[in-house]
């Protein structure tokens, strides 16, 4: 008799839990977890990542929708803080199962792809990392540390921007390929700013015509490598790469950086090019050296000592005069905007060439007819001493006059660093002044007044506040000294007085005769539109670069 085979006993079912997983990212992971065969108990769950367990903790947390649902106590949810987050630059595998039996909870193996940071949490990813790795560090360590995150970022970006790359130089990294472009230099005493004096808004003009002549213009400031965030962010809208802390330490790095591959540097005002004329040669032999004089010094000293003590020479001054008149020689290029200033050179260098290259003024929007305005305005900047002589001058020798006659005729005084003493006087005036400060646009003072004035009773150079008022079509009242160098036509010569008298006089004949206001406004933007505009700028610079011009 035959005995039955016994049936095969199957595996038992593997362990299951009902649940899921809500949320799953690198800093927390949400869900919930029920084993229905225990709905009363919370389940123990272990974390897994990459394949190891990392640690564990109960699915006790109270969800009111889980006990709406009938899911055992409600008590069966989670809340996982992943303590400082994981590293974004690998893909991690996260897995949430049953400690014990290794049910998986629902949705679980979580992938988490590589997603490098950006911006501030790259930023501040990078921080934590170095400090991590410095803790403690000897100096030999210190430098390896550097040296892996140099290559690192080489690697990373190959052709870095020229900021960058000079920063990872100065670290040890290997030189970029240089750019095709040809190259300027542009060194002056700091970043310019056309709200605060002329001298920044010729040079800008003269950076621009670089850049139209076929330069990529960079600038550097002589006197502090630290600059203003606004100054800068202008440089880089307008295409200029500026040379500042902490891209660059001195003006000696950024000429040594460059090298060769400068093949002009424009250095501007006196005070520049005696400091880096020398160094300029040595570690730019190719480049051309251009010197712009901004104006002569030496001249602005001899009219001032003559005006205040009457001898216009002096040990200092001839002193002066010899340093400024050597740079001059020393440059391939020397430039000044003043046709006056070129004759005196000529007279005191012979055989030295010194380039005429006026700066560019744009022709705003023409202000109302003259009979809307009223008033005369001064603006300048005040840590320039001529221009503080000369709002003295208007203070207390011309509108004094002015309003013996008409008391009504406002004096509206505007420009940067003003002296307390200058502004306290006027606003003891015997007439109506307004103390106006720095003004950003200056449309809105040539919008008020109908005429300008500039008794400047020494200086030298081509003065700005001359061409921006007859730009805008304000007729503007000037010294011969003011005047110097503008050639100004024969419709605007009544504009030129000499005699506080009459400044004074022409003042109020001008208030009293708005068709004629007119005229000389239209004169004054027809000859600023003729002289000053970008084309006349770029031809006259070109010579001073050694540029073939047709």
């Amino acid at each position: 008799m035959g005995h039955d085979s016994p049936a095969p006993m199957s595996d038992p079912s593997p362990p299951t839990l009902t649940g899921h997983i809500d949320q799953a990212d690198r800093h927390s992971v949400t869900g919930w977890a029920l084993d229905p065969a225990r709905p009363g108990e919370p389940v123990l769950l272990e974390v897994v990542l990459d394949g190891a367990v990392v640690g564990s903790f109960p699915a006790d947390r109270h969800r009111p929708d889980l006990e709406q649902a009938g899911l055992g106590t409600g008590r069966h949810a989670f809340q996982l803080q992943i303590p400082g987050g994981l590293s974004p630059h690998a893909e991690r595998v996260l897995e949430l199962r049953r400690a014990g039996d290794g049910a998986i909870v629902p949705g679980s193996p979580v992938v988490l792809p590589r997603a490098p940071l950006a911006g501030e949490a790259a930023r501040r990813a990078l921080h934590d990392a170095v400090e991590a790795a410095a803790l403690g560090a000897d100096a030999p360590a210190l430098e390896a540390l550097v040296g892996e995150l140099v290559r690192a970022i080489q690697a990373r970006e190959p052709h870095p921007p020229a900021h960058h790359a000079a920063l990872l130089a100065r670290l040890g990294a290997a030189p970029p390929s240089p750019e095709p472009r040809r190259r300027a230099l542009v060194i002056d005493e700091s970043i310019p700013d056309p709200g605060r004096d002329a001298g920044s808004s010729a040079l800008l003009s003269h950076m621009r015509a670089l850049q139209r002549l076929g330069f990529a213009v960079e600038i550097v400031p002589g006197y502090a490598m630290e600059a203003a965030p606004e100054a800068v962010a202008r440089m880089g809208e307008a295409g200029f790469t500026a040379w500042v802390a902490p891209w660059a330490a001195s003006v000696e790095e950024v000429l040594r950086h460059g090298g060769e591959g400068y093949e002009v540097v424009y250095v501007h005002r006196l005070a520049p090019m005696l400091k880096y004329g020398a160094l300029i040669r040595r570690w730019c032999p190719r480049a051309r050296l251009v010197y712009c004089v901004a104006d002569l010094h030496h001249l602005r000293a001899e009219r001032e000592a003559a005006l205040v003590t009457g001898i216009a020479g002096s040990p200092e001054i001839e002193a002066l005069r010899e340093a400024e008149l050597a740079a001059i020689a020393a440059a391939d290029g020397p430039i000044t905007h003043s046709t006056a200033e070129q004759a005196r050179l000529a007279a005191l260098l012979p055989g030295v060439r010194a380039h005429v290259v006026p700066w560019e003024v744009t022709l705003p929007p023409p202000v109302g007819p003259a009979m809307r305005r009223r008033g005369v305005a001064f603006v300048g900047s005040y840590g320039h001493a001529p221009n503080r002589d000369a709002a003295w001058e208007l203070l207390e020798a011309v509108m004094p006059l002015v309003w013996a006659q008409d008391p009504s005729i406002p004096f509206l005084l505007a420009g940067s660093s003003m002296p307390a003493e200058l502004a306290e006087a006027a606003r003891k005036a015997q007439g109506p002044v307004e103390v106006l400060g720095q003004i950003p646009v200056l449309a809105d003072l040539w919008g008020r007044a109908l005429v300008a004035a500039a008794p400047l009773r020494f200086g030298a150079g081509i003065k700005g506040k001359v061409l921006d008022s007859l730009a805008a079509g304000i007729p503007c009242l000037c010294t011969a000294i003011a005047a110097e160098g503008l050639h100004l036509p024969d419709e605007l010569a009544s504009l030129v007085q000499d005699e506080p008298g009459a400044m004074a006089r022409e003042i109020l004949r001008l208030h009293h005769d708005p068709a004629l206001v007119d005229r000389l406004g239209a004169a004054g933007r027809a000859h600023i539109g003729e002289h000053y505009r970008a084309a006349v700028i770029d031809a006259a610079l070109a010579p001073a670069l050694g540029l073939e011009t047709t």
